[in-house]
């Protein structure tokens, strides 16, 4: 089998149904197992009981333009903070990730002579599904 490189370039990702590739300089959905550990006469015995899904951003900040994202996630984050925003990550490849994490505070400022960037770590409500087509 002859061996498929994907880069980030091959990445596409929406918030709340609009598409923000051309601002995100990097995106990552990543799995945090929850596991007990117990001590039993035998030995350790291990138990996964739950996942904490974290989908993370670094963007390009756009305060100010006409759509922003950085606007909208400061909106949905000051006015519901509870209410998770949909998102699908698409690979060129064809695997769809799909799910729903919570908003976060975008940060604002920069450092000169850089570019103005965040880093968001959202936590996702639920385990995203994937969809390979």
């Amino acid at each position: 089998m002859a061996t498929t490189i994907i880069t980030g370039r091959d990445i596409t990702i929406s918030l709340a149904s609009t598409n923000y590739a051309a601002q995100t300089l990097s995106i990552t959905l990543v799995n945090a197992p929850v596991i007990t550990t117990y001590q039993a006469l035998t030995g350790k015995q291990y138990k996964h009981i739950d996942d904490q899904w974290t989908l993370n951003l670094n963007l390009l900040a756009d305060w100010g333009a006409t759509s922003s994202l950085f606007e909208a996630m400061w909106t949905a984050f000051t006015s519901a903070p509870n209410t998770a925003l949909a998102f699908t990550m698409v690979t060129a490849t064809g695997a769809s990730f799909a799910g729903t994490a919570f908003p976060v505070a975008p940060t604002a400022g920069g450092t000169a002579p850089d570019a103005q960037t965040d880093t968001w770590a959202m936590l996702c409500a639920s385990t995203p599904v994937i969809t390979i087509t």
